[in-house]
């Protein structure tokens, strides 16, 4: 499946159709999961392993689940599962039918059992916070990153009926916002949307780094204290859905590959626990000798080196694989151009950054010297 966009590039502002190939890695021959101090680990060496099926619980709260069948092996803290291809799966109990009939009490608990968790940070921990609305940033926020376009493309009245639900059952005034540049997403939802009285739909226009969530609040939301705000991206909502919905967590994440084509991007649904080197290999095949990679961001110029020994977690969103440069660094020229880019008006030259800094990576990517200027610590 090839789904093309049209993208403004977030530097130049020049606007072309971008393709993207959609591809799968669903069965890994193994997924691996972490074991870390304080974690409970409700499995045996040597056990049959069903998907959905509970590995592990950390301190937090957070629990890690079976994504493949197969037999698990415990060692040197880490847990591993051989596939076996059979996709024997354990089936919630917990699912509803009907969203509409789900009250607020039994959407806490329902996550809060699964223990669902999106980069790092308890989702249960969000919905009871002191929150005074909803907004859903279902934006890719970060450059050339496609993830919940995709998502949301494949998933869009789910995506607006758990809105609602949200909206209604936590007393929220609630806000979904889109790019104009998914030009799909915009009209599945302009197409439905006078369904959903309770939902405010709105098409942004900026791109990054105005359409991440900080720079939102402060353009669209003044009257409201951050914190007071309930930010969902399309992930973290998908998650909250399948709970809800299905009572199990969910066992499948996308990713976006960039191979340093402006015109072309992957974009990969991996098992969560599945190797990363795998994953290229078994989808793009790249040589991996002549690039540098980036994860996520490839204007932060955090380099990755250790890719073979990587899984899929919420942390990973995507991979930048370049070819080489040889950016060294050399002594600052006082160009400032660093300073006219930043979005939030600070000058990125200071020792330390200042608290507003967003890291967005713009001051890194401007920079004719090749300083990486967001490294430093706060």
């Amino acid at each position: 499946m090839v789904l093309e966009l049209k993208l403004t590039y977030k530097f130049d502002n020049d606007e072309k159709k971008l393709e993207i190939d959609r591809m799968d890695f669903l069965t890994p021959l193994t997924t691996e999961t972490y074991v870390r101090e304080g974690d409970t680990i409700y499995i045996n060496d040597g056990d049959y392993l069903y998907i959905n099926q509970l590995i592990k619980e950390a301190q937090n709260g957070v629990k890690t689940y079976a994504t493949i069948s197969g037999t698990a092996e415990i060692s040197d803290g880490i847990i591993k599962i051989t596939n076996d291809n059979t996709e024997s799966a354990f089936v919630s109990a917990e699912a509803s039918e009907n969203l509409d009939d789900v009250r607020k009490e039994e959407i806490l608990n329902i996550c809060e059992t699964l223990g669902i968790d999106y980069e790092n940070k308890l989702i249960i921990n969000k919905l009871k916070g002191n929150n005074k609305l909803l907004v859903v940033n279902a934006m890719d926020v970060e450059p050339y990153q496609f993830n919940s376009n995709y998502l949301f493309q494949d998933n869009v009245k789910n995506m607006l009926d758990t809105i609602n639900l949200l909206s209604r059952r936590f007393n929220l005034d609630a806000y979904l916002l889109l790019n104009k540049y998914d030009d799909n997403n915009v009209q599945a939802v302009n197409a439905v949307i006078s369904s959903y009285p309770d939902i405010n739909f709105k098409v942004v226009k900026d791109v990054f780094p105005f359409n991440t969530n900080q720079m939102v609040a402060k353009k669209m939301f003044k009257e409201y204290k951050y914190e007071e705000i309930l930010f969902l991206d399309a992930f973290a909502l998908y998650k909250i859905y399948n709970a809800i919905k299905n009572g199990l967590p969910v066992t499948e994440r996308y990713i976006t590959i960039n191979l340093g084509d402006p015109n072309k991007a992957y974009v990969v649904n991996a098992k969560y626990g599945a190797n990363i080197g795998d994953l290229i290999k078994a989808t793009v095949n790249v040589n991996f000798e002549e690039r540098d990679v980036y994860l996520n961001n490839f204007m932060r110029k955090v380099k990755c080196d250790n890719l073979g020994s990587l899984i899929v977690t919420d942390n990973i969103k995507s991979i930048f694989i370049f070819p080489k440069e040889e950016n060294v660094p050399s002594k600052c020229i006082k160009c400032g151009k660093c300073v006219d880019i930043c979005p939030v008006g600070i000058n990125p030259l200071a020792k330390k950054l200042d608290s507003a800094c967003i890291r967005c990576g713009l001051c890194n990517y401007v920079c004719p010297a090749n300083i990486n200027l967001i490294s430093r610590e706060k």
